[in-house]
């Protein structure tokens, strides 16, 4: 899909009128989150905008993302001055930044900059592509036409972005275009061995050592094709590990010969199960993901379950898994 020229003219008068924005990620944010807000964050400061950039609390980066330029500018939502624009950042409905209300309220203009294909077009100027890789590919793909220009900084905060949401050029989100991008990047000075240490090889022995008694006692339904892992609140106490640091652990499931669905259950408090899923191409995970009220992408996608244990978080997955099958073929 090709964003309407329309809406990034708009975007364009915009930044020209103004000298202060606002960025926005969504909550619990990830690789393409905080990395495309990063980098439009970095290349509105160069423009010489006054910008603030924000997650809903808890603001926790995860470890593994306190590399990128910028990472230290992040503030809490008790910090932020009111902006003249808001960009949200990755972000398929308003929901996910329901604190930010009255900021966004107060804006000249609220810019919604996504990739989801859910997305609700709540921005009053919308930059929507579903066949992007990442919200990070849009925002470099953009910048040339809104008047921005990519340093090496902002391109090593956008390749993170892309690297995570495509899972490391893997997911069926990669395209041409996205490869393409990628090598600019490389151009601009991105070193992809510095962004893969920094996100993929710096886990704490601690996370190693949960890791290894989570895939022990993974579970594979075969009649579904579900394999599934579980961390409980105890589980994460006694090994010293942060939620944020288990983001990846679903790929360890997803190497699994002939599963069709991954799914991660991390208790996060009690009656509040943060599910992480990922799929074979056969399933739209992420219409499952919606039915259950979270969302995301055909093959990537999460949701919260407020039920009280994991056994009826996990019933009600199975419940829902049907529903996101293309065919019934097997």
């Amino acid at each position: 899909m090709v964003i309407e020229q329309a809406e990034i003219e708009k975007v364009f008068r915009l930044i020209k009128k103004c000298s202060s924005a606002v960025v926005l990620g969504h909550e619990n944010p990830d690789g393409d989150a905080i990395g495309s807000s990063l980098g439009l964050a970095l290349m509105l400061e160069e423009k010489g905008y006054h910008v603030t950039i924000s997650f809903p609390e808890p603001l926790r980066i995860p470890k593994r993302y306190l590399f990128l330029p910028g990472v230290v500018k992040c503030q809490a939502l008790k910090e932020i001055n009111d902006g003249e624009l808001i960009f949200v950042m990755d972000c398929a409905n308003p929901d996910r930044i329901e604190v930010f209300q009255s900021i966004l309220e107060k804006s000249k203009a609220v810019i919604n900059i996504d990739h989801h294909p859910d997305n609700t077009r709540f921005g009053s100027v919308n930059l929507i592509d579903p066949d992007a890789g990442a919200t990070a590919e849009i925002v470099y793909s953009i910048a040339p036409e809104i008047g921005l220009e990519v340093s090496r900084d902002s391109a090593l905060c956008l390749y993170t972005g892309i690297v995570t949401d495509t899972g490391r050029f893997q997911f069926s989100n990669t395209r041409e275009t996205t490869f393409k991008i990628a090598s600019e990047m490389v151009h601009l000075g991105v070193e992809p061995n510095y962004v893969y240490e920094n996100i993929y090889q710096s886990d704490s022995l601690e996370y190693v050592r949960l890791i290894g008694k989570v895939l022990s006692e993974a579970v594979f339904d075969r009649e579904i094709g579900l394999v599934y892992a579980m961390i409980t609140r105890r589980d994460f106490d006694e090994f010293g590990v942060n939620v944020e640091e288990t983001e990846d652990l679903i790929d360890a499931l997803r190497t699994l010969k002939g599963h069709r669905i991954a799914a991660v259950f991390r208790e996060i408090e009690a009656g509040k199960i943060r599910v992480s899923l990922r799929s074979r191409n056969d399933v739209d995970i992420g219409s499952v993901a919606r039915k259950l009220g979270g969302g995301g992408h055909r093959v990537a996608a999460g949701y919260i379950s407020r039920k009280k244990n994991m056994e009826d978080a996990l019933k009600e997955l199975r419940g829902a898994i049907g529903f996101g099958r293309r065919d019934s073929r097997d």
